[in-house]
């Protein structure tokens, strides 16, 4: 492990927003490498990416000096990856489970789904408007987090933040109307 290794280890423990860009330049290309070697999902690495850089930088104060920075990286990685395909795996589950067992199409049917369907945009309108523009831009535009970061002049970082807190307030607010349709 070189000195460079061990100061940016330092620097990212005291929170250094350069040192974190620094990293990211420096294995955001190999890090992304391996996880679309392992996934074969553009979309999921590039999610996956984001996810891996803001546990690194939400917990960098754990790293350890003693470990080269890339091994830590790379162990997160296989971490955020591993924890996705468990919740994608057990979102399929219940998604298998459910149609089997779904209710043939009526009124009441297409009810529930317009009900859901209200909820979720109900949802997505509680969202504060800066998280609310960069959802909208994100999953119902399509655009990468690096686009949004340069249409609203805010880094991606910032981006992928509001991202992982719209997503979890959305997960929160849905649970209990998704639940109840099943």
């Amino acid at each position: 492990m070189g000195w460079e290794d061990d100061l940016m280890i330092l620097e990212l423990i005291s929170g250094c927003d350069q040192a974190f860009a620094k990293v990211y330049h420096t294995y955001h290309r190999q890090a992304y490498t391996y996880l679309l070697r392992r996934t074969n999902s553009v979309a999921l690495a590039e999610e996956l990416l984001q996810l891996s850089f803001i546990k690194l930088w939400k917990n960098a104060q754990n790293l350890n000096p003693q470990i080269p920075l890339n091994a830590q990286l790379f162990r997160i990685c296989r971490t955020v990856m591993l924890d996705e395909i468990k919740r994608l795996n057990s979102l399929r589950n219940m998604e298998t489970h459910y149609a089997a067992q779904s209710l043939p199409a009526t009124e009441d049917n297409a009810a529930l789904n317009r009900h859901l369907s209200e909820d979720i945009q109900a949802a997505i309108s509680a969202l504060p408007p800066a998280r609310k523009k960069i959802f909208v831009l994100s999953r119902l535009e399509g655009y990468s987090h690096k686009e949004i970061a340069e249409m609203m002049s805010i880094s991606v970082r910032t981006v992928e933040d509001h991202m992982g807190k719209a997503l979890k307030l959305l997960r929160r607010k849905l649970r209990d109307s998704i639940l109840f349709f099943f």
